[in-house]
């Protein structure tokens, strides 16, 4: 049987449903199985540039270097239209040395398809999963796929072995939405407040508004995890919204009770600024509550400008024509801070954690962070060094002109009833 799947190698690739019936007749046979999921990244832009003609070339040059040529596969099937499986059988192999072995094959792959196409720049991304008694083709693929995706996003790693881990880390992924799901529907996302301080006179002067929800064992999830899935899946402005909305409630609420209001800020996605009834439904919000608009500051980073730079600019101006407040969060984690901040109408610069944390660390950088800090507030910016923790921190940054400070040397971000204890009603 063995010897006739391997005859398929120099056929027309089987079907995936195919390729699982006759995997699973061979797999008990095979000394240490394993299933490799190959993906070429950026096939789309490779038929952008060079046709479709040649990306079908590209993907039947990637099932003859990864399946036909490949001394060690079996069987192999194509499950996308990029997305290559191959049933391959490592014998006495280590991990290390099978994905030495796949390394080679894809270093010259892509030695190849560059050397001739080198304006798309062709990466490929490996999974690889060492196939158990009793499993499922089903199982092993996911598991392949598991350690596949968890290099999406890594140029320096092209190759991933599944672990038990990995597929928890995937799993808890998966129920983000869900989670966020019933959060919204059960009145689940709460919103934390982290105070801003003026250096001079040593009080809040502001607050930053932090979405929090929990997953189902009622363990808060970290907004890191959470905020680019819900972008990825084209919902996050439905919390934006609501942060927003309890924001503005919560200021409704202290000026109601009669105290001096500061600005708070709350974050917005590229999303919300594309959408021309996010912005239209955020003003009408704001209109009925009462509050005035000095009071909302909205926060944006750098990733936030990437594309349609000109409309999201316009949209920003209209805002801040209207009295809001605009800030740019996370200045200096990126490169097009300086370009942007050129056109951008904002009031706010907000430092990067990282960017001052190196910055202080020698006399260079303090001169180059004292000169920025200045030239901000020339052009009248308001500055505000994020993330501080340290007494030693914060005397560094106060020495290079920044004067409002957030960080956990403050106070961290507070659920609203110990904000308003220590804040508001103290």
């Amino acid at each position: 049987m063995l010897n006739k799947i391997l005859e398929h190698k120099t056929e027309e690739l089987p079907s995936l449903e195919r390729f699982k019936m006759l995997g699973s007749k061979v797999v008990n046979e095979m000394r240490q199985p394993v299933l490799a999921s190959f993906n070429i990244r950026n096939l789309k832009y490779f038929n952008e540039i060079y046709g479709t003609e040649k990306g079908d070339w590209l993907i039947s040059l990637m099932v003859d270097y990864f399946c036909r040529e490949n001394k060690k596969s079996i069987l192999g099937s194509m499950s996308y239209a990029d997305h290559l499986l191959v049933l391959c059988e490592a014998g006495n192999d280590s991990h290390d040395e099978i994905m030495g072995f796949y390394q080679d094959i894809m270093d010259h792959f892509l030695e190849r398809v560059n050397e001739h196409y080198d304006r798309a720049k062709i990466h490929v991304e490996c999974g690889l999963y060492v196939m158990q008694p009793g499993d499922s083709f089903i199982y092993a693929q996911d598991n392949a796929r598991y350690a596949r995706r968890s290099i999406r996003h890594s140029y320096s790693n092209t190759i991933a072995f599944y672990s038990e881990e990995l597929r928890q880390k995937s799993v808890k992924k998966a129920s983000i939405i869900p989670n966020f799901e019933h959060a919204m529907d059960s009145d689940g996302i709460q919103v934390f407040l982290q105070p801003k301080f003026s250096v001079k006179s040593n009080e809040i002067i502001g607050a930053e508004a932090l979405s929090r929800f929990c997953d189902e064992d009622g363990v808060i999830i970290s907004p890191a995890v959470y905020v680019p899935i819900l972008e990825q899946a084209g919902i996050v402005s439905r919390l934006d919204y609501q942060v927003l909305e309890k924001s503005v409630a919560l200021l409704a609420k202290w000026k109601a009770d009669g105290y001096e209001l500061f600005p708070v800020s709350v974050n917005l996605s590229r999303i919300d600024l594309v959408e021309d009834q996010f912005i239209e439904s955020l003003d009408a919000l704001v209109e009925k509550s009462g509050v005035d608009k000095c009071f909302i500051e909205f926060e944006l980073t750098e990733t936030v400008l990437a594309k349609d730079l000109d409309q999201i600019i316009a949209k920003l101006s209209a805002l801040r024509e209207k009295g809001y407040r605009i800030a740019l969060d996370d200045f200096g984690s990126g490169y097009n801070s300086l370009y942007v901040l050129g056109q951008l109408p904002a009031n706010v610069i907000k430092f990067d954690r990282g960017f001052v944390l190196h910055s202080i660390q020698n006399q260079m950088g303090m001169t180059i962070l004292k000169n920025l800090v200045n030239t901000f507030k020339e052009i009248e910016f308001e500055v505000l060094c994020e993330g501080v923790e340290t007494e030693e921190e914060k005397q560094k940054i106060v020495s290079c002109g920044c004067e409002i400070i957030q960080g956990f040397l403050y106070d961290k971000p507070l659920e609203v009833d110990e904000f308003e204890r220590k804040y508001i009603y103290a």
